[in-house]
């Protein structure tokens, strides 16, 4: 069976060379990976509406089973996108974005409230035990069926240390591997 992979970023990201995404995005496309990772629009000031569209747009480009690896304002986004139908086969929520990060940043107000379904035994959460982008804790809010917590990770970015993510892309082939820490 073909698969399509669907890469989504987040606030500020502008996808650089070294970040786990591109390096993951990368190391895909030379498998021969069918691989979208779309550069969202106005990544300091994005609109919901805006990301949506350009999500959709790759979205119409997969085939296969369809596989989501959203980080950030990303997995925010996968969250509006699946409470408006969307429906991937399997999705690895990275580093998400908290509600109180959400509520009190008004650069990123257009992707609040957050909708009230957030979970999906089709998901996996990875997130970090000291996260500023996430205070009250992925796991605590998002109550995953599956998740793996990186103790000390921070936001799980380029800036603390996360490019080459061995475990990570050993996921994409085998849904069962375990993600831990660089």
């Amino acid at each position: 069976m073909s698969r399509s992979f669907l890469f989504l970023h987040g606030w500020r990201n502008l996808r650089p060379e070294g970040h786990w995404q591109y390096q993951t995005a990368k190391a895909l496309r030379q498998r021969g990976e069918k691989v979208e990772y779309p550069a969202m629009p106005l990544p300091d000031t994005p609109q919901l509406e805006e990301w949506l569209s350009a999500l959709d747009s790759s979205w119409q480009k997969m085939t296969g089973e369809r596989i989501v690896i959203a980080h950030s304002l990303g997995t925010t986004l996968w969250f509006q996108a699946a409470a408006r139908g969307f429906v991937a086969d399997r999705v690895l929520i990275v580093a998400p974005a908290g509600p109180t990060f959400l509520r009190e940043e008004p650069l990123v107000a257009s992707f609040s409230p957050l909708p009230d379904r957030l979970t999906d035994p089709r998901w996996r959460v990875v997130c970090s035990d000291a996260d500023p982008f996430c205070i009250e804790g992925a796991t605590n809010w998002l109550k995953p069926e599956d998740f793996d917590v990186i103790p000390g990770g921070g936001h799980l970015a380029l800036t603390d240390g996360y490019g080459n993510w061995p475990s990570l892309l050993q996921w994409c082939d085998e849904p069962s591997t375990r993600i831990v820490a660089r």
